[in-house]
């Protein structure tokens, strides 16, 4: 997926969000298995949908990065209990993409929500990604080609237009 978040770096150039802020990259329920912002190309910014996780989201890095400066212009709550931030969260509305992880049905409480909106939401990529909870633990472990017992869903990246 994020060869194909790069190869849309060029055409998103010009086509920053409204009030001239980058394009919004987000996960819901996948926000713990997305591999960060670290690897998004620099001109894209990830953000969180509401999903069923309640606890604490990361929050946005200040223009200081990880650096000590950002310290002092955090505009986020923190909390030492884990518990959930509303602040973290951004409606579809501001998402430029969407990447989700659908049920082996093909569905995602997301989609839902991009059925609902204005915009129209286009497949950009789908990739296969191992369903542990439906796969015999001897088929995560080893590759049987000839009794391959494996059970997937879809990684996907969708586009709004």
């Amino acid at each position: 997926l994020l060869h194909e978040e790069h190869s849309l770096v060029e055409e998103s150039n010009s086509n920053m969000n409204q009030g001239g802020s980058f394009p919004l990259v987000c996960t819901g329920g996948e926000w713990y298995r997305f591999p960060s912002s670290y690897h998004l190309p620099h001109n894209f910014q990830l953000a969180f949908l509401k999903s069923s996780f309640g606890g604490q989201l990361p929050q946005q890095f200040t223009i200081h990065g990880s650096k000590e400066d950002s310290l002092l212009i955090q505009s986020g709550q923190f909390n030492d209990l884990n518990k959930e931030e509303t602040d973290r969260y951004v409606s579809i509305e501001e998402c430029s993409f969407v990447i989700e992880l659908l049920s082996s049905e093909g569905s995602s409480e997301y989609l839902k929500l991009m059925d609902q909106e204005k915009r129209k939401w286009v497949e950009v990529a789908r990739y296969n990604f191992l369903d542990a909870e439906n796969t015999p633990a001897i088929h995560r472990i080893l590759f049987l080609p000839y009794a391959r017992k494996a059970h997937y869903r879809s990684y996907t990246l969708f586009k709004a237009i």
